[in-house]
């Protein structure tokens, strides 16, 4: 591949260090600097080339595209063929790889930072696996990638797992993509926020106009490690820098160039909306067709498994429910024992042939109220658990036997202490 720049600057990727290395690229600049255009200018050439291009963008930018080739711009507000699922990376992958069909991704369709930055990391694995077999030359653009592969993943949206799997497979994109024929570039208008390691492993880098508040950070955080290997940059030179000047960073050299070969298609940043596209192919129709049908099999899988899910928990919320009011009876039941291992009821000798019967009222009682009502009279101001712990009752029977009692002005409570009445005649 050769990706001409301007008059004199042509990068041939059959020339050192790229032929040994890949291509790896960063591009570093503040707003207006040319970033966009310039990566663009590389996937147009590519395109031009007969590679498969694949970029995740958070402003529709890159649907211009569609002008002179034939690429599927998936979400976005302008020229979309299909919604950003983020439901199956491996089904994207497969299209890319075995299908040749060149992507966009409209990131900002996925409102989840977890889900957005998983997606990627999952669909770089897969591309990496397929092109094992396949080898297709593919330009990996990923805009912003300091989202994507920060210096710090703690305190963000994510967990930091999520970003380390994240910036292991943009390294293994870097060290590996020569072998399995995947070049990558990386976009950013903060590049100390970008992980060292990854602008460690860049061979072409790009650092553009920057504002004079970043200047200092960046001349300390970036531009200190080309310096210590020998290479003379000074970040004060990048404040006056026009849109489309760069320091260009290439192995032990440092130069400043002027990006002037003009774009095959408009600046996407420029241009709201194609006014027409590329003809469609018949195969890339198809593999659209067929994408398209895979990703809402995949949504519906995805869906029954989140039901599935919601009744299970709310299964388990039911269950955790009864379990708490099971424990609540458990440990009634325990005070009740532990109240009838030291509770001692005193039961009074028969009394002797003649003696007075009791009141005809209690004679009619059924068994249990009159055995709660003799407890009463000689132990006046139990608590109902201490009268379950005397007569090993469950509160069921308890409470019908005390039912009766109150029914007939038997007994009556106090501060929840029972007392025996004598009863009216």
């Amino acid at each position: 591949m050769k990706f001409r720049l301007s008059e004199g600057l042509v990068i041939d990727s059959d020339e050192e260090p790229w032929r040994t290395e890949g291509l790896r690229v960063c591009m570093f600049g503040g707003p207006g600097s040319g970033k966009s255009y310039t990566a663009a200018l590389f996937a147009e050439q590519f395109l031009a080339q007969g590679g498969t291009v694949v970029v995740f963008q958070p402003r529709a930018e890159y649907h211009v595209l569609k002008e002179r080739f034939d690429v599927l711009v998936i979400g976005g507000p302008h020229a979309r063929d299909l919604d950003f699922v983020p439901v199956s990376p491996p089904s994207y992958a497969r299209m890319v790889v075995e299908k040749g069909l060149s992507m966009i991704f409209y990131t900002e369709d996925v409102e989840d930072e977890e889900k957005l930055v998983d997606f990627t990391s999952r669909f770089i694995r897969c591309v990496l696996k397929y092109e094992e077999l396949h080898r297709r030359p593919v330009l990996l653009v990923i805009e912003e990638s300091q989202e994507y592969a920060p210096s710090r993943p703690s305190g963000r949206t994510a967990p930091p797992w999520v970003y380390q799997r994240m910036i292991k497979a943009f390294k293994d994109c870097f060290l590996q993509g020569r072998k399995l024929n995947v070049s990558t570039i990386a976009v950013s208008p903060r590049p100390q926020e970008v992980n060292f390691t990854i602008r460690q492993l860049a061979n072409l880098t790009f650092y553009g106009k920057f504002s004079p508040q970043d200047a200092e950070y960046l001349d300390r955080e970036c531009l200190k490690w080309h310096r210590q290997r020998g290479l003379s940059v000074d970040a004060s030179k990048l404040l006056d820098l026009k849109p489309g000047e760069w320091l260009m960073i290439k192995g032990a050299e440092a130069s400043f160039i002027r990006v002037t070969e003009p774009r095959l298609t408009r600046h996407g940043a420029e241009t709201p909306k194609l006014e027409c596209a590329a003809p469609r192919a018949e195969e890339t129709s198809k593999a659209i067709s067929a994408l398209a049908a895979e990703l809402s099999e995949a949504v519906r899988k995805a869906e029954k498994e989140e039901s599935e899910l919601e009744r299970a928990m709310a299964r388990i919320r039911e269950l955790e429910a009864l379990l708490e009011e099971k424990e609540k009876e458990i440990e009634m039941l325990r005070t009740a024992l532990a109240v009838k291992e030291t509770l001692t009821v005193e039961v009074k000798p028969a009394e002797p042939a003649g003696a007075p019967r009791l009141p005809s009222v209690i004679e009619s009682l059924d068994a249990d109220a009159r055995q709660v009502w003799m407890l009463l009279r000689q132990r006046q101001g139990l608590y109902k658990a201490e009268v379950m712990a005397v007569f090993g009752w469950g509160r069921r029977r308890l409470n019908r036997a005390l039912r009766t009692l109150l029914n007939r002005r038997l007994v009556k409570v106090q501060a929840r202490r029972l007392h025996a009445l004598e009863p009216i005649v």
